[in-house]
């Protein structure tokens, strides 16, 4: 797995953080695990893609997701009404300690457009995830997620 430089800095980064025993108040630890983004189908460039991010200390939320291989990305929930399906953005997703934020099909995603034509299954990008605390603070993190097939 080859990481940019800005990914290896954050990555070890979060390391540290990570290896330190005591979290002071109001800080916290972000883990980020399985993410992945589906693969289009041929002659689309809208892709959508998840995650589970968990945290260990304060709250913070969600509130954006860029990556090099996508013009821009989008935070989204599903709901089903009245029989249909319906997609909408949202500015932010909370992620606590008691409940983790769980991004899938079916539910809170992530919607890519304008997804770059060359991304091939198996090849793993990254992702720059803006976290807040809602106090003014705000954090990045950088993961890398692999393009999976439709059916995966």
């Amino acid at each position: 797995m080859k990481l940019s430089p800005l990914a290896a800095a954050l990555l070890g980064l979060g390391l540290v953080a990570a290896c330190s025993k005591p979290i002071p108040e109001g800080a916290n630890v972000l883990e980020i695990s399985d993410a992945y983004i589906v693969k289009p189908a041929e002659g689309r460039d809208i892709a959508s893609g998840g995650m589970v991010i968990t945290v260990k200390g304060a709250d913070e939320s969600l509130i954006a997701v860029s990556s090099d291989i996508a013009e821009s990305v989008e935070i989204h929930t599903m709901t089903m009404e009245g029989g249909m399906m319906r997609m909408r953005q949202l500015e932010s997703l909370p992620v606590t300690e008691k409940t983790p934020l769980v991004l899938e099909r079916g539910g809170n995603h992530l919607m890519f457009f304008g997804l770059k034509p060359n991304v091939a299954i198996g090849d793993e990008v990254d992702l720059v995830l803006t976290f807040s605390n809602g106090q003014g603070r705000e954090q990045l993190l950088v993961t890398q997620a692999e393009i999976i097939g439709q059916g995966d």
